[in-house]
């Protein structure tokens, strides 16, 4: 019965304030498409991997050979990065990008005890980001084999391509619903405050009129 009669005055309260839920819901969802689609730039990432081969040299053995290793895959990470590479990744995708911001989209790992270099780039679409992850990938074969005459770098993995517009409107379609489950809860807990500030000042308008009626019996 007292389960019933909470639920009763809920939807009492709800009902009354109504347009104060749905107003708070919709502005919510409208702010956060504004922020999305107008402020917020979301970024995505995509990375390629190629495989650098060892040195194979009778000349040299051992600790040396694995510090020629060492300093050929640190050579390789900065020259994936150098403006011969960038220059040519620029001319083979569709970007807007300068050399130096493709310079500060891309980054360049190599895990512990791999001869693999992750090619990771960020853009502001799926497909942008990998066609640069590919296309720096390809480059930096081409860059070794023309600058150091050598060819000992492979492409492992290429970045993989979807549709980005089809995953990025199902992205910003699950941020607004759970805007809209935001806003509503927002606007309930709105309206139940209201209803109990409105409910204290009655009791307290209520308390002061008995204390007025009981100090006018005793006089």
């Amino acid at each position: 019965m007292g389960k019933q009669l909470i639920g009763g005055r809920l939807l009492t309260c709800l009902s009354r304030n109504f347009r104060l839920v749905a107003g708070t819901t919709v502005s919510t969802v409208f702010a956060v498409w504004l922020v999305s689609v107008f402020i917020y730039e979301p970024e995505f990432t995509a990375t390629s991997q190629v495989f650098v081969e060892p040195s194979s040299s009778d000349a040299i053995h051992g600790e040396a050979l694995a510090l020629a290793d060492y300093q050929t895959l640190e050579a390789y990470q900065v020259l994936a990065k150098s403006p011969a590479v960038l220059s040519q990744v620029l001319e083979n995708t569709p970007n807007s990008y300068s050399m130096a911001e493709l310079h500060d989209h891309i980054a360049i790992n190599r895990p512990d005890n791999s001869r693999i270099l992750n090619i990771v780039v960020t853009a502001e679409s799926k497909n942008e980001a990998a066609a640069i992850a590919n296309a720096l990938a390809y480059s930096l074969q081409e860059e070794v084999k023309t600058l150091l005459k050598v060819d000992n770098v492979s492409v492992v993995l290429k970045a993989g391509t979807s549709n980005g517009a089809l995953e990025e409107s199902s992205s910003l379609s699950v941020l607004l619903s759970l805007a809209a489950v935001a806003g509503m809860l927002g606007g309930i807990l709105l309206s139940l405050a209201l209803e109990l500030v409105g409910f204290a000042r009655k009791y307290a308008h209520v308390g002061r009129k008995k204390d007025a009626q009981l100090q006018t019996i005793f006089k």
